[in-house]
């Protein structure tokens, strides 16, 4: 009999957001989830119980990377130019996932719901770290406000992949919401990235 660790953490979320892009989000086989893990199906039930709680706990952690890879954009970029620039890096990269595609595949209607019913734990992190970028852009103000709206002009860029995986549309999408975003900061849209300005 061999006799191995249990996978950690991080593999079987890694395994959960595989089986996700590959089948959707509905009702993705845990036995899938357990061989891309090296894993049973019984270590999965033992540790998460509920196989809802297990997806969401696997696209919160991916949710968390992203916002954290996003968050490193832009260093060079002056202040007021960095905040939309993390915040299009975020969308790209959030349209552009596995997971996104494969939603927007199978279930259209659970990005529906996403982009008109916004209230999920994944929607609440992602406000904070905006609220957090607005902060570090212009500390003091209470900018919950302003996050709201912010979220709610990047959600459909961030939701709804493009067609095709054309670098044209890319970034006309990626223009589109700099321009957008530059206008609800009340910035100067001659200071967006690619200008003399930024």
């Amino acid at each position: 009999m061999s006799l191995h660790a249990p996978p950690g953490v991080g593999t079987v979320y890694r395994a959960v957001l595989a089986t996700l892009a590959e089948h959707g989000p509905r009702r993705p086989p845990i036995a899938e989830i357990a061989r891309r893990a090296a894993t049973s199906r019984q270590y999965l039930y033992r540790n998460w119980p509920d196989s809802q709680l297990l997806i969401q706990k696997a696209c919160e952690s991916e949710l968390a990377r992203l916002l954290d890879v996003a968050g490193c954009t832009g260093g060079t970029l002056p202040q007021p130019c960095r905040l939309p620039a993390q915040i299009v890096h975020a969308a790209r990269l959030l349209r552009e996932h596995p997971v996104t595609r494969a939603t927007a595949r199978t279930s259209p209607d659970l990005l529906l719901a996403a982009l008109t019913r916004p209230t999920t734990t994944l929607h609440t992190r992602a406000l904070h770290w905006l609220q957090a970028g607005l902060y570090l852009w212009r500390p003091g103000p209470d900018d919950a406000a302003l996050a709201r709206t912010l979220f709610t002009v990047t959600a459909p860029f961030a939701l709804v992949p493009p067609p095709s995986d054309n670098l044209s549309d890319r970034q006309l999408l990626d223009t589109r919401l700099t321009t957008a975003l530059h206008s609800c900061l009340g910035l100067d849209p001659a200071a967006m990235p690619n200008s003399r300005r930024c």
